[in-house]
């Protein structure tokens, strides 16, 4: 009876009496004959893991997780939402919110990949996803219960652990500094939180991942505890044959353009910025932009954010729209110019070979010109391997920078821009954050580097050719390729059968 009275007015002293009589060992039973541990002889045993001690675990820790968690870069930078068409297990859903996935997580174990090109959004429904696991109204969350969600966005450390499976370390480390706590969670505990889906696991960009990562996620074998697991990807990933939900986020359609940027620029609390007027303008630039193609999320969310940064440079009289690009790699570059602009700060100190030294830079700033001519260069480091977005090594990334300020350039898109990310558990791999723009720069770079030169187009288009799943899983970056020959072709001399060559690989994104 008092057991009963802890678990329903005080369920974590259950927790912390089985904790501290976990040390006593086994008792013996009179009359019976035989013995067990003293906590079952004393019955408390029997609710160390009860689920309503799990869900006071989590609802204490929830406060800190969710701060943590939504402080977190990756899901800061998609802090606004606007529900697009998904496809899910092959239904088309107009209007993606929770409780169309509510059905799913009511089963005991459900295992959710969000699959689809670079810019599609599918780490932004992932991070919403999230945000539903620990919502605080139940009309909105997930399941019954609340989840805390841990993120896992870089590669495993898979060979420096001992009796861990190198992704529940992962989660482990992951949730100790989301909880803000002392000490790591018993790994008994983890594995009941995992298995009773109190835990929301997320791995993000498992297609660009190593392949002994990719091993380490496997959710057919008999020992993965993991009961709740979304997982994003540019492929439609088998997982082991695993019974699994599967969401395609669709692109946004043309006639659809002017909606979505309304919700969007109402969400950021800009849209009376605009008189009506201007708002359309802006959207018949965009659908300009395009011609007849869908776009991807990303594309749509970038040249909003270019509208709204050029309102507020522009004088009251003056028009946004006469500062916008009206091209996609020109809108990527515009992108890139707002970073740089928006950065403030003093001089920082870079460490090279045991050495520091402040390097001073103009008004706080590279110029942009440096900017694009290194982010192009990074961006091919790390597209030319396999013309997928992925990372490349640090050192590779400073051989082809050159210069003895290679090192202060690296750590200034990093650091004060937040265009590329260090990555690897020896923190000696680059990437960058967003996968179409190093696509689109990338494919500046060839215009640039390659040119006239049609022994160079035809290796790169042989090439191209020969990649496994080509042109399908190549597609973002033939696709940014095209434009750029179309937007810089003709400066650069390109010759008009790379164009055309183009054009017959992306023919089935490209309207008729």
């Amino acid at each position: 009876m008092l057991w009963l009275t802890f678990l329903w007015l005080r369920p974590l002293w259950l927790l912390g009496i089985n904790n501290a009589l976990k040390p006593y060992t086994d008792v013996p039973l009179p009359f019976i004959g035989i013995s067990v541990p003293i906590r079952f002889a004393l019955f408390v045993g029997f609710f160390h893991y009860h689920p309503r001690v799990l869900d006071a675990w989590v609802a204490e820790h929830l406060s800190a997780v969710q701060e943590e968690f939504q402080e977190k870069d990756t899901v800061s930078d998609r802090k606004v939402y606007i529900p697009v068409p998904v496809i899910l297990d092959g239904e088309t859903i107009p209007q993606f919110t929770s409780s169309v996935l509510q059905s799913k997580f009511k089963k005991q174990r459900v295992c959710l990949l969000i699959w689809g090109e670079g810019g599609a959004g599918k780490t932004s429904l992932a991070c919403q996803i999230a945000k539903w696991a620990f919502s605080e109204q139940e009309t909105t969350r997930l399941c019954e219960h609340l989840m805390l969600p841990v993120l896992i966005e870089e590669e495993l450390e898979c060979e420096a652990i001992e009796d861990e499976q190198p992704l529940i370390a992962a989660i482990r480390g992951q949730l100790q500094d989301l909880a803000n706590e002392k000490e790591p969670i018993s790994g008994e505990l983890l594995e009941r939180l995992l298995r009773q889906r109190r835990i929301l696991v997320i791995v993000d960009h498992l297609s660009e991942m190593s392949e002994t990562t990719r091993k380490a996620i496997r959710p057919e074998l008999p020992d993965f505890c993991i009961n709740a697991l979304v997982i994003t990807s540019r492929a439609e990933e088998t997982l082991g044959k695993v019974t699994k939900t599967t969401l395609k986020p669709m692109r946004i359609e043309g006639n659809r353009l002017s909606s979505f940027m309304e919700a969007y620029l109402r969400q950021r609390g800009k849209r009376d910025y605009f008189t009506d007027t201007e708002f359309f303008n802006a959207c018949s630039r965009l659908s300009m932009m395009v011609g007849t193609r869908d776009i991807t999320v990303l594309l749509a969310k970038l040249y909003a954010e270019q509208l709204i940064n050029a309102k507020d440079r522009t004088a009251a009289s003056a028009s946004a729209n006469d500062t916008l690009p009206n091209n996609i790699p020109g809108l990527m570059l515009s992108y890139l110019n707002e970073l740089n602009r928006a950065v403030t700060g003093d001089n920082f100190e870079v460490e090279s070979d045991g050495d520091r030294s402040a390097l001073a830079l103009w008004d706080n700033h590279l110029a942009s010109t440096t900017v694009h001519q290194d982010a192009k260069i990074i961006a091919w480091e790390c597209l030319q391997s396999n013309y997928r977005p992925t990372s490349s090594k640090r050192s590779d990334v400073l051989a082809a920078l050159e210069g003895d300020d290679a090192q202060m350039r690296l750590k200034y898109l990093e650091e004060r821009l937040r265009l590329i990310q260090t990555i690897g558990p020896a923190l000696d791999q680059i990437r960058f954050a967003l996968d179409p723009l190093a696509e689109y720069l990338a494919g500046l770079h060839l215009v640039e580097l390659y040119g006239k030169n049609q022994g160079q187009w035809r290796k790169f288009l042989d090439r191209a050719k020969a990649m496994p799943g080509a042109p399908t899983a190549i597609q973002g970056f033939l696709l940014a390729v095209l434009d750029c020959t179309w937007v810089k072709g003709e400066e650069f001399g390109v010759p008009s059968f790379v164009v055309k060559e183009l054009e017959k690989r992306n023919s089935k994104v490209l309207p008729n």
